[in-house]
């Protein structure tokens, strides 16, 4: 939301600003681009020539964005959700390469790093409700920060106007364990180098093996995990899938909230949010996700309101 309208305009391009950005929206440049204000290298430059040079006139060929910020033009309507802008990532195990994961959000209140989340477009977040339901009276508490790779070197923070919880959200069970952050300011632009939004499902979407199959629950209802009647308890068949089961691949002590996320036909989707488990990358134990798919609905619904 525009927070108010400077009083220059220059030629076709009128500025609008507030305290933490400044957009020149370009009213006859083309329907499908615009020129917004981002950190300085973080500019996604199209990869082909068939696009116009911008003519950005200021009173003195100076820079119309704040210092350390520099105008970066980006297509309107394109959806780009679920890409990768960032080069050489790799894909051996261990520590991720920046802008590998683009869309992951890392959260901070009170108390410090509190969890994670996904960016599904430029104003909303989802996250596990357990992450964030103790602030839902004081959303501004929430801190949002993207593109981070290393938790010492954190960038803008986005602060949060709302928490949307699901109302059948179950602290105790964890089940209906969803919720959304609508921030405050847009994240603009989208795509950048290290921050982009990931791509919802469709309610019908099925990712392989991502439902609470008997394997799983059979697992989980080992008297060493969690025991029959805890198994019965705690897992939920329908809001909930079961991920992992190999040693060393799973989520681990921190993570809730974060996305797990399937790449289908190049793009990357979220379909899970870490809710729980039992111990860290212990083969034969499923670590257990928010099944996205079944919530795409209440989500669409939530960010409509």
């Amino acid at each position: 939301m525009m927070k108010r309208i400077c009083s220059v305009i220059y030629l076709w391009a009128t500025v609008y600003c507030n305290q933490t950005d400044l957009i020149l929206a370009l009213s006859t440049l083309t329907a499908f681009t615009r020129i917004v204000c981002v950190p300085a290298g973080t500019c996604t430059v199209p990869s082909n020539n068939n696009v116009i040079d911008i003519r950005i006139v200021t009173q003195g060929n100076t820079n119309p964005c704040p210092r350390g910020q520099s105008p970066c033009a980006v297509t309107v309507g394109a959806n780009q959700c679920g890409l990768r802008f960032a080069t050489n990532i790799s894909n051996v195990d261990g520590f991720a390469s920046p802008g590998a994961f683009p869309w992951q959000v890392y959260l901070v209140n009170q108390t410090g790093y509190t969890g994670s989340g996904v960016l599904i477009n430029e104003y909303h977040v989802l996250t596990a409700a357990h992450k964030v339901y103790l602030n839902g009276a004081s959303p501004e508490v929430i801190g949002v920060f993207l593109g981070v790779h290393h938790p010492q070197q954190l960038s803008v923070r986005y602060s949060v106007q709302r928490v949307l919880l699901h109302p059948n959200f179950n602290p105790t069970t964890l089940f209906n364990d969803i919720a959304i952050l609508r921030l405050s300011i847009p994240v603009a632009p989208l795509p950048q180098t290290l921050v982009n939004s990931v791509c919802l499902p469709s309610q019908y979407q099925i990712f392989e093996g991502q439902l609470i199959t008997n394997t799983c629950y059979t697992s989980m209802s080992r008297d060493f995990v969690l025991g029959v009647n805890n198994a019965k308890r705690y897992l939920d068949p329908i809001g909930e899938l079961c991920a992992g089961g190999q040693g060393s691949r799973d989520a681990c002590v921190h993570d809730g909230g974060a996305p797990l996320t399937c790449e289908v036909n190049g793009r990357f989707y979220v379909a899970g949010l870490v809710l729980w488990g039992k111990g860290c990358g212990l083969p034969g134990i499923y670590g257990v996700y928010a099944n996205v798919t079944h919530y795409v609905n209440w989500i669409s619904s939530a960010m409509a309101y």
